[in-house]
């Protein structure tokens, strides 16, 4: 309800909306002399730390639930993964008919009613998709020369991205009865940008806005006069509404497409995009490759990706977190993050969404040390290996909340490091660096906890990292790539169950497992 509302005046329609419960993680950037991607994180998920001058670290991510929410981030040597998680499926629309009740001058009132703002949800969205620039932006001829500018730019750069989907939705809508005496009526809209990129996400997905929309005589169009990140009381949305999207962010988006890869950026940073494209589209391939041959055949994994590459550090925190804990915290130094967002229907239709997740949004920091280096090649695919993998597999998440970390970010790092014996050898240094040194102690033969990925300690983080991947190299070498692939499938759809995913996969409960994994591991160390 807006501040200036009276609450004897207003009356609010609240229409429960899309989605279903998933988890964000964030990821981070390679270590330092050692392994590792990303600087510690909020309670989300961990990502990895920072990195040397071979790699970013990694950092951690913290998770954050409230009653119907639940976001994490995970990270990778300064990656992170954040998820979104509603409870409810669809956007289902539960307005009353009734209209909002305001004042009206000569005895007829003026009113906003659910039919005036879901004709202007329609045209709008055909505005958009048939390229109607004039129509798109009439809503907003009421409002500021500045929010006029920034539809007009949200509209070219709305239309560079190759949709299958894109729609607007109403959420949440609240009015009120205006009081001064032939002001109008106005109403507060909490509106989704229901969207699909073509080629990348699984399924429709949404982008969260609260609009002001106004109505000076009954015989008026409304009018759009504010236009932001929706509020986060929305039901099953708590603090995380994807706003503000690239094309939200920037006056002039550039965007590059390949086959598996949707690549947008500032239009001051292009030349950016164009020189990274090729080593993150190579490693989607990669990925896609990899989990096509040896990944079990049931289930649905995502069949592109969606990055954002910014160097400026205050746009790069804001990116989809407007409003959000993470936005501010100076803790966060991962090197990308990967949002997923959660499946919604098109259409406005109620049918249930099989998927929790539909699609995830990567954001990668292009100021960070492993694109600036020289030789930023072999780090950029390390890095995107990484972050690419998360987003892969999140339409396998189930209902039951996130994955072990250890078998989330080991399944993460298994993908960077598999064809890169380099980097793989570097992070099994820097593990037996780590426990040779005076500041660990010794290695307990424990695979690591969800919370051991919330360290803030740079070396201590980028070891917990390693031992997952360690975890799921080990199943690999000694069960076959396909048993590794296959638990982590598992894991992601029933966290619930790691013993009998375990045992399946190799035959051993999770002690008698640990137990030869800490073998493992300690013959990489010796």
């Amino acid at each position: 309800m807006p501040n200036n509302a009276h609450p004897e005046d207003s009356e609010t329609f609240a229409i429960p909306v899309l989605g279903n419960p998933a988890n964000r993680r964030p990821t981070t950037s390679p270590p330092p002399p050692a392994p590792g991607y990303g600087q510690p994180r909020p309670p989300s998920q961990p990502g990895r730390p920072p990195s040397p001058p071979q790699g970013p670290p990694r950092t951690p991510a913290r998770s954050s639930v409230n009653p119907v929410l639940k976001w994490v981030t995970v990270a990778f040597g300064g990656i992170a993964v954040v998820a979104l998680g509603l409870m409810v499926f669809g956007i289902v629309q539960t307005v009353s008919d009734d209209p909002l009740p305001v004042a009206g001058k000569g005895g007829q009132a003026i009113e906003i009613t659910q039919a005036d703002v879901s004709g202007l949800m329609k045209d709008h969205s055909q505005a958009l998709t048939g390229g109607d620039k004039a129509t798109y932006l009439a809503p907003f001829d009421d409002g500021s020369a500045a929010l006029k500018a920034k539809q007009d730019s949200l509209f070219t750069n709305l239309r560079k991205v190759p949709f299958a989907v894109s729609e607007y939705q109403i959420l949440n809508m609240d009015g009120r009865a205006v009081d001064h005496y032939g002001a109008g009526a106005s109403a507060s809209v909490d509106v989704a940008f229901v969207h699909q990129v073509k080629g990348a996400d699984a399924s429709p997905v949404a982008e969260l806005y609260r609009w002001t929309v106004e109505k000076k005589t009954a015989d008026s169009d409304l009018q759009v006069t504010s236009v932001g990140p929706a509020t986060p009381e929305i039901p099953g949305y708590g603090e995380m509404t994807n706003y503000p999207a690239p094309w939200d962010a920037y006056d002039s988006m550039a965007v590059t497409v390949k086959p598996h890869t949707v690549i947008m950026t500032d239009s001051d940073q292009a030349a950016d995009a164009k020189r990274y494209a090729p080593y993150i589209e190579q490693a989607a391939k990669d990925n896609l490759a990899v989990w096509e041959a040896e990944g079990p055949k049931s289930g649905q994994t995502m069949p592109g990706f969606v990055v954002t590459l910014e160097k400026n550090r205050k746009v790069y925190k804001h990116m989809y977190r407007a409003g959000t804990g993470q936005e501010d915290d100076e803790s966060i130094a991962e090197a990308g993050v990967s949002i997923q967002m959660p499946a919604v229907a098109a259409g406005g239709s109620k049918a249930r969404v099989n998927l929790q997740n539909g699609g995830a949004r990567i954001v990668m920091d292009s100021a960070e040390s492993r694109f600036t280096r020289s030789d930023y090649a072999s780090s950029v695919l390390e890095i995107s290996h990484h972050e690419l993998a998360h987003t892969m597999v999140e339409p396998l998440t189930g209902p039951d909340g996130q994955a072990q970390l250890w078998a989330v970010e080991g399944f993460a790092d298994y993908m960077a490091m598999r064809d890169d014996p380099a980097a793989a050898s570097r992070d099994v240094k820097a593990l037996k660096a780590y426990y040779a040194s005076s500041a660990a102690d010794p290695f307990d033969g424990k695979l690591p906890l969800s919370d051991d990925f919330h360290s803030t300690i740079d070396a201590e983080n980028s070891a917990h990292y390693t031992l997952g991947w360690l975890a799921i190299q080990f199943i690999a070498d000694k069960y076959g790539e396909d048993k590794a692939l296959a638990f982590v499938a598992e894991q992601y759809k029933n966290p619930k169950a790691m013993d009998a995913q375990l045992t399946k996969a190799t035959g051993m409960g999770t002690d008698e497992f640990q137990s030869a994994w800490a073998d493992y591991v300690r013959k990489q160390i010796s």
